[in-house]
C-alpha cells in the first residue's frame, strides 16, 4: 500500500475507517508526521518502530487502541506522542527503553517497573518533557535521583503515586530524591507512607506551586508546607494520622478542601483570601479558621462540633488599609455566599453574626434555631433537610430577601407551620415529608406568600388534600408528585382561582379522581398528567367528564390519550418520530384523517413523554416535571 509513497513526510489518516495499519508502513523512511486520530485502529504494527525520522505520532480518539508497540523506544527522533488522557489509564504496560526518546515533549504517565528498560532512570535524559507527568508504582523505585526531575524545567504538574501498601522510610527517601524543578505549578502525592514530607516540601522550595493535592498519605502526622506565596488551591484527603498543621499563612490560598482526617484538631488561624472551604469527616476539628473573604463554606460529617461560636476564633475584618481589625458585632463571614452544614448531629447553634446568600442544613438533629432576622437579610436560598420534627422549619425568621425555600425529609412533621413574613419568596419545594398530612396549621397561611410563583410537592405519602383556603393567586407553576393519598385539589374553585397559572404537573397520585368542579384557569398553557389512572380516564376526549375542563389547554401531556384522525398516508417511514414499540405505546395507530391527539402510554418510570411532530404540531417540548430545585455541586464535591 505504501511502497509508492516512499518519499512522503506527512501522512494524515485521521477520521478514516482504518482498523489496521499494514506492515508496509515501514517503507516510509522519511515520514515525520503521522496522524491516526479518530480511527478504529486496534494495534500498531511493530514495523512502525522503524520510522526513525518520525517526530509526531498522533493517536487521539483511538478508542480501540489499548497498547503501544514494544519497540516504541526505537523512534529516537519522536518529539510529540499525542494520546488521550484516558488512554494512559487503559495502558497496562509502558514499552521499555522509553528513555531513548530524549526529545519527547509529552509523556503523561510513566509506570516504574522492575524489568530492564522500565526503571525510573529512563526519565533521566528526557529534559524536554512539558505539561503533566504522572509517575506510578514508585514502590518499585531503586535510585529515584536518577530521574533528575529537578532538571525538567518545562513540567507544570507532577503526580507521585505509590500502590496502596505498607511503606515508610523507603517512601521518604524516594520522595526526597524526586524533587522537581522550582518552576512546577501543581504537585499531587498519592498513597505515600512516610511519616513526614521531604525537605523540599517542608521548606517551601517550590515557590511557584499554585496547587497541592495530598491524598491517602496515611502515616504523615504533621503537615509542613513552608511559605508558598503563590499557593492558590490545597486538597487534603485520607490522611488518617494527621494531627498538626503549623500556623503558616498562605496569602494566595483561595480554595481549601480537607476530608477524612479524623485526628486533625485545628487549622492555621487565618486565611485572609480564602474563598472556598470544605471540611468533611474531620471528627476532631473544633475550630474554624478566620476567613474574612470566605464565599463558600461546606461542613460535612463533623461529629463533635457543638457550638459554632466557640469554633470561630474571633470576629474580624480587613479594613481599607488591608489590616485585620477586630469588631465584636460585625458578621464574621461578611463575603459568604453559600454555607452548607451536612450531618453535624451535635451542632446546636449557628453563629449569631453571619449572612450567607445560600444556606443548606442537612442532618443536624439538635439544631433548633437560625440567626436573628437582622443578620438574615442577605439570604436568598434556604434548604432544610433531614432535621428532626420540624423545629428548624418553625424557626425560619421574617426576611424579605428569601427567594427559594426547600423543606425535605423532615420526620414527625404532620403540618407545615404558619409561614413567617416572606414577601420575596418565589419558589417553595416540599419533598420527602413522610408524615405530612396538611400543608398548613392555619388555613390562611399559604395566602401570606403573596409573591410565590412555583410550588412543588413530592413524595408526601400521607398528604390528603391541598389547603381549603386555597393557594396564592400569584402561582405560575404547580407540580405535585408521588402523593398517593391525595384525593382532591381542595374546594371546587381552588384551581380556577389561580388566574395566572401556566404550568400544572401531576404525577403518581392514583387517588385523584377528577379536576375541581369549577375547572382549570384559562391561563393554563401546559398540563402534564402521569400515573393517575382515574384522573386520566376522566380526561379522555369527548368521553371523559373532565375533557371540557382541559380542552382549551394548548399543550397536553397525558399518560394515555386516544389516537384519532390520523391521515391515511401516515406511515412510520414518512413520520420517523412516531414509534410503535410496545415498550412505549399502548396502542398502534389506525388510519384516520388529521392528528388531533395521540395516545401515549408506557411504564411509569419514564420521565419524559415522547413527542410527535405532525402537520398540526403536537407538543415537542417533552418537558420534565419540575420538583427539584437546581443545585450546584461545584463547591460541594
Amino acid at each position: 500500500m505504501f511502497r509508492t509513497l516512499k518519499y512522503i513526510r506527512v501522512l494524515d489518516l485521521s477520521s478514516s475507517v482504518l482498523e489496521e495499519l499494514p506492515n508496509s508502513i515501514e517503507e516510509l523512511k522519511l515520514l515525520r508526521y503521522l496522524d491516526l486520530s479518530k480511527t478504529e485502529i486496534r494495534r500498531l504494527p511493530d514495523s512502525i518502530c522503524s520510522l526513525y525520522n518520525l517526530q509526531v505520532l498522533k493517536l487521539l480518539g483511538c478508542l480501540f487502541l489499548f497498547e503501544l508497540p514494544k519497540n516504541l523506544g526505537n523512534l529516537v527522533n519522536l518529539q510529540h506522542l499525542e494520546l488521550d488522557e484516558m488512554f494512559w489509564y487503559k495502558l497496562s504496560v509502558l514499552p521499555p527503553r522509553m528513555g531513548n526518546l530524549k526529545g519527547l515533549q509529552n509523556l503523561h504517565a510513566f509506570s516504574v517497573g522492575h524489568e530492564s528498560g522500565c526503571g525510573i532512570e529512563e526519565l533521566k535524559d528526557m529534559v524536554y518533557l512539558t505539561g503533566t507527568l504522572h509517575i506510578s508504582k514508585l514502590e518499585n523505585t531503586v535510585n529515584a535521583g536518577e530521574a533528575k526531575l529537578k532538571e525538567k524545567e518545562r513540567l507544570k504538574k507532577v503526580v507521585f503515586e505509590w500502590n496502596n501498601r505498607d511503606g515508610g522510610q523507603q517512601d521518604e527517601a524516594v520522595l526526597e530524591d524526586l524533587q522537581p524543578h522550582s518552576n512546577l505549578k501543581e504537585l499531587e502525592v498519592l498513597h505515600y507512607r512516610g511519616t513526614g514530607f521531604p525537605l523540599w516540601i517542608r521548606d517551601g522550595l517550590l515557590q511557584n506551586l499554585a496547587t497541592i493535592s495530598l491524598k491517602h498519605c496515611t502515616k504523615c502526622k504533621v503537615l509542613s508546607l513552608g511559605q508558598l506565596p503563590h499557593l492558590g488551591e490545597l486538597y487534603i484527603k485520607g490522611m488518617q494520622e494527621l494531627e498538626e498543621w503549623p500556623d503558616v499563612q498562605y496569602p494566595s490560598l483561595t480554595r481549601l478542601k480537607i476530608s477524612s482526617c479524623p485526628k486533625l484538631k485545628k487549622l492555621p488561624k487565618i486565611f485572609l483570601n480564602l474563598r472556598v472551604l470544605k471540611v468533611k469527616k474531620c471528627d476532631s476539628l473544633r475550630e474554624l479558621p478566620l476567613s474574612p473573604s470566605l464565599m463558600f463554606l461546606i461542613l460535612v460529617d463533623n461529629l463533635v462540633l457543638e457550638n459554632w461560636n466557640e469554633a470561630i476564633l474571633r470576629l474580624a475584618f480587613v479594613n481599607e488599609q488591608g489590616q485585620l481589625v477586630s469588631q465584636q458585632n460585625r458578621p464574621s463571614y461578611i463575603s459568604l455566599i453559600e454555607l452548607k452544614i451536612i450531618n453535624c448531629p451535635k451542632l446546636q447553634a449557628l453563629p449569631e453574626h453571619f449572612a450567607p446568600q445560600k444556606l443548606e442544613i442537612r442532618g443536624c438533629e439538635l439544631l433548633s434555631a437560625l440567626p436573628i432576622p437582622e443578620h438574615f437579610q442577605r439570604l436568598q436560598h434556604l434548604s432544610i433537610d433531614a432535621c428532626h420534627d420540624g423545629t428548624l422549619v418553625r424557626a425560619i425568621p421574617d426576611t424579605g430577601s428569601l427567594y427559594s425555600l426547600v423543606i425535605s425529609n423532615i420526620s414527625n412533621l404532620a403540618s407545615l407551620p404558619k409561614w413567617p413574613h416572606l414577601p420575596g419568596l418565589k419558589a417553595l419545594y416540599i419533598r420527602d415529608c413522610k408524615d405530612l398530612v396538611s400543608l398548613s396549621e392555619e388555613e390562611t397561611s399559604f395566602q401570606s406568600l403573596t409573591s410565590l410563583k412555583l410550588l412543588s410537592i413530592r413524595d408526601c405519602p400521607k398528604l390528603v388534600s391541598l389547603p381549603d383556603n386555597g393557594l396564592p393567586t400569584s402561582l405560575e407553576s404547580l407540580s405535585i408528585g408521588s402523593c398517593p393519598s391525595l384525593e382532591s385539589f381542595g374546594p371546587k374553585e381552588m384551581l380556577k382561582s389561580l388566574t395566572i397559572l401556566k404550568d400544572l404537573y401531576i404525577e403518581d397520585c392514583p387517588a385523584l379522581q377528577s379536576f375541581p368542579e369549577e375547572g382549570l384557569p384559562h391561563s393554563l398553557q401546559h398540563l402534564h398528567v402521569e400515573g393517575c389512572p382515574s384522573l386520566t380516564k376522566h380526561c379522555e376526549k369527548d368521553r371523559g367528564s373532565d375533557w371540557s375542563k382541559i380542552m382549551h389547554i394548548p399543550d397536553l401531556e397525558l399518560e394515555s390519550i386516544k389516537v384519532s384522525s390520523v391521515p391515511n398516508s401516515l406511515s412510520k417511514e414518512e413520520h420517523p418520530k412516531i414509534k410503535t414499540s410496545s415498550a412505549f405505546w399502548k396502542r398502534r395507530f389506525t388510519c384516520c384523517k388529521g392528528i388531533d391527539i395521540i395516545e401515549i402510554g408506557g411504564p411509569q418510570q419514564l420521565n419524559r413523554v415522547i413527542s410527535v411532530q405532525t402537520e398540526r404540531g403536537l407538543s415537542s417540548r417533552g418537558k420534565m416535571m419540575p420538583g427539584e430545585p437546581s443545585t450546584s455541586t461545584e463547591h460541594g464535591e
